[in-house]
């Protein structure tokens, strides 16, 4: 079954003293799941993976596992500095019944293109599909179309590609295209600021943060089942929102998680981190309230839930 829709990069939540909240993954897991997400990926940027150690990170993955139990595909993305690092992880990946796995290029050290062509190998080697990450700097290495073309063609494994590079449009055309037979799908990122305009262009989907992937999946739904208009309107509305949350990353999104109710904080260990201020949250709860009412009306913003609050 190849790989299509929706799929969530699921947020790591915090305590406000740092340590991981499993009860909030759990509750985050069960909501993604009940609106309908095609797949969920973890742990990838939007999930802070670059501030948990390798047990955090394995413990995530399992813990996931055993929470999603087969309800939908899971993708665990396993990128690592080196090669040796990241077999560990897929292998891993493969003993808790991943559909696939995710791998940026080698991380930190600029690879040469017959070290990642080894890196990507040994990975589709461990015997699940591989979906490249093509992420921007400073924590992804970009690479050209020709590259990922390259590297698809490497072995009947490396499958797919989540392109993140601008201009995100015309590179997931590239992809397609030069791609070929040898390309099961292409993932847009960018929250799926464009995500209608990325499936026109052959797109599989998109992986975005997860604030509002139940609106999300209803965009996606209504495109596959031929209703381009209303993907349409439901992106325009979402639009504005998304547009905002672009500036402060994942921040945002566990911000209306939490106001949803659904983890219990929003705290983050990104030391780069751009925190909200109530101009901030003036602007969320206008945006939000333009669209609450084609938003999972169990999780609605909570009005007892400020960042006074969260400081007091």
């Amino acid at each position: 079954m190849k790989l299509r829709g929706v799929f969530q990069i699921l947020h790591t939540p915090f305590h406000e003293n740092g340590d991981i909240d499993w009860k909030s993954l759990d509750r985050q897991i069960e909501f993604c799941v009940r609106v309908g997400v095609h797949g969920l990926v973890v742990p990838a940027n939007a999930s802070e993976f670059y501030t948990l150690s390798d047990e955090e990170r394995r413990t995530l993955v399992s813990r996931t596992a055993n929470t999603v139990a087969g309800a939908v595909p899971l993708v665990v993305a396993v990128q690592a500095t080196e090669t040796r690092h990241a077999v560990a992880f897929a292998e891993q990946a493969t003993g808790v019944g991943a559909a696939a796995v995710m791998a940026m290029p080698p991380l930190i050290r600029n690879a040469s293109g017959p070290v990642i062509h080894s890196y990507y190998k040994a990975i589709a080697d461990v015997g699940l599909p591989v979906i490249i990450q093509n992420a921007p700097a400073p924590i992804g290495t970009p690479q050209p179309s020709s590259a990922l073309a390259s590297l698809l063609q490497s072995h009947p494994l490396v499958s797919y590609v989540k392109e993140e590079v601008a201009p995100i449009l015309h590179r997931i055309s590239a992809a397609v295209e030069l791609g070929g037979d040898d390309c099961d799908g292409v993932f847009g990122g960018a929250n799926g600021l464009v995500m209608v305009e990325e499936l026109d262009r052959g797109g599989c989907g998109n992986m975005p943060a997860g604030g509002v992937v139940d609106l999300q999946v209803q965009i996606m739904n209504a495109y596959d089942s031929g209703d381009r208009d209303r993907a349409i309107e439901l992106q325009s509305r979402l639009f504005p929102l998304l547009f905002h949350a672009a500036t402060y990353g994942a921040v945002i999104h566990k911000y209306l998680l939490w106001r949803r109710g659904i983890i219990d904080s929003p705290a983050v260990r990104d030391p780069q981190a751009i925190h909200l201020d109530h101009h901030d949250e003036t602007v969320i709860e206008d945006r939000y309230r333009r669209i609450a009412d084609v938003m999972d009306d169990q999780t609605p913003l909570l009005s007892e839930r400020s960042l006074s609050c969260a400081k007091s």
